[in-house]
């Protein structure tokens, strides 16, 4: 498993739809705009250093949180054991918590 460094954290993106709801098969390239607007996900790991210098170092968001981060934030890394995807983000690139 990935171990995110310093001030970032490890985010597994929401995937991104093939089908519509009404049942049509999205073309690639509506694939891969929808993925570039992806935003949400869930918090899976939270380096050593992440939130120490923002709000008294207490963190905004913990493991297995569903969090808004930045659309362009980060950057997509394959775990190379697992083969699964991630967004490995800096922490001040999480905008939000989703609560219910």
């Amino acid at each position: 498993m990935l171990e995110p460094a310093g001030h970032r954290v490890l985010v597994t993106p929401d995937p991104v739809e093939e089908v519509s709801k009404g049942g049509i098969i999205l073309a690639i390239e509506t694939k891969d705009r929808n993925a570039q607007k992806q935003i949400f996900g869930t918090l899976v790991k939270i380096g050593i250093n992440a939130w120490k210098d923002y709000s008294d170092g207490k963190p905004w968001a913990k493991v297995g949180d569903r969090v808004a981060f930045a659309q362009y934030g980060g950057f997509i890394i394959k775990d190379p054991i697992t083969q699964e995807e991630f967004r490995l983000l800096q922490d001040e690139d999480i905008c939000a918590i989703v609560r219910k």
